[in-house]
């Protein structure tokens, strides 16, 4: 009996912690009547849940977007983080340390069957002494290869 009040007890603080965390999607829709979140605060209230699980991006992010509207809405976004600091500051509230995006440079991957050695410019592809020895071995060591 005691387990059943407290399994309980757990699932409601869940539901709570859910609905504090959720709240402030639930201001549109609490008009209506119903606590269940809808439409696109729904969809919002669900990518909520799963970047809490462990989701590394959001399902709200569009992967193919013409790059002049995607400046556009990274523009209004930073325009609108300038804003709410700079009404913080005359407010006297002291936010969070504004966190700087450092540009992250991924090493090119080279296409299917390209040289692995070597570079390729202008058609031809330039091989370093140090590329040859490594494909090859080198040439006056005792082996496979001979007398020496």
């Amino acid at each position: 009996m005691d387990d059943d009040a407290e399994a309980l007890n757990i699932k409601n603080d869940l539901a709570l912690q859910r609905l504090l965390r959720e709240s402030h999607l639930l201001e549109t829709s609490t008009s209506k009547g119903s606590l269940a979140p809808s439409g696109k605060n729904r969809h919002k209230a669900l990518d909520m849940r799963l970047q809490s699980l462990g989701s590394k991006t959001s399902i709200l992010m569009q992967e193919k977007m013409p790059m002049s509207h995607r400046k556009g809405i990274q523009a209004k976004a930073a325009q609108r983080e300038e804003k709410r600091r700079k009404e913080a500051k005359e407010n006297g509230i002291i936010l969070e340390a504004a966190v700087k995006m450092k540009k992250i440079e991924k090493k090119r991957e080279r296409g299917v069957g390209g040289p692995g050695v070597g570079k390729f410019r202008g058609g031809t592809l330039s091989l370093r002494r140090k590329d040859i020895e490594s494909i090859q071995g080198k040439w006056g060591t005792k082996g496979k290869r001979g007398k020496g």
